[in-house]
Formats: C-alpha cells, sequence, structure tokens
C-alpha cells in the first residue's frame, strides 16, 4: 500500500482500496477478498494524474445527474452505468472488460477517495 489509503466497503464479499504511491503520479485499485478461490490479483486498475480526474469528474457526474458516462482518454477507456442498485464500471476494452459493480451506499465514498488520492499527488495551492 501506499502512502495513503482509503477503504470502501463495496458488500460483505470485499472492500475496494483506492490508494497513491508517494513515488509516483498515478492512482491504483485494489480488490480485497475473503475468498478466492481463481487467484485473480488484486489490482483493479491503475490510472495516471489525468486520467484519475477525468474518472473522478465523470463518476460524480454520473452519481449526480444519474445518467451512464463514458471516460475515454488516451490512457484509459471506462464506462459507467447507473442500475436501480448501484452503479456498473467497466474498465476496458468490451472484449476484456473488468467489471466492477458498487452499491448506491458506498459510491459517494469511492468519489471522495479518488479526489483525496488527485489531491494528494498535485495539490492545489489556496488563495
Amino acid at each position: 500500500m501506499g502512502d495513503v489509503a482509503a477503504r470502501f466497503n463495496a458488500s460483505n464479499a470485499s472492500a475496494l482500496f483506492v490508494s497513491a504511491p508517494a513515488t509516483c503520479f498515478a492512482a491504483s485499485g485494489d480488490i480485497a477478498y475473503p475468498f478466492n478461490q481463481s487467484h485473480t490479483p488484486p489490482r483493479l486498475i491503475s490510472l495516471d494524474l489525468e486520467d484519475t480526474k477525468e474518472f473522478s469528474r465523470r463518476l460524480i457526474e454520473a452519481v449526480h445527474c444519474a445518467r451512464a458516462q463514458l471516460v475515454a482518454t488516451s490512457g484509459v477507456r471506462i464506462s459507467i452505468n447507473v442500475n436501480a442498485n448501484g452503479y456498473h464500471i467497466q474498465f476496458g476494452d468490451m472484449n476484456s472488460a473488468i467489471d466492477l459493480f458498487l452499491g448506491t451506499s458506498c459510491i459517494w465514498r469511492v468519489c471522495q477517495g479518488l479526489l483525496r488520492i488527485a489531491d494528494l499527488i498535485a495539490p492545489i495551492e489556496s488563495n
């Protein structure tokens, strides 16, 4: 884990961790499973600073307006879909996508964690 980590309970089955290592300018999303029979690696996604800012912006817009969003930059392609019980976030192409389902109870904490990580990596000076 990096210097700063935020933990978000996605459900009783897993937890999402967002962290920022002190030595690089990227945010990482890791998943912790209480059981992992398929030996799935915990790293969900790694984003650079600009991709983290764009993903955070689109995620907040998706939650606030309750409509689907697409994050397409040179480094990443993420689709955010709004469901009745939460949010479906799809990282990567349709052929080899990684799916993340988040409930409505934790989505604002995920947004806050992403924004805090982006602010930690590149803080904006106050007036």
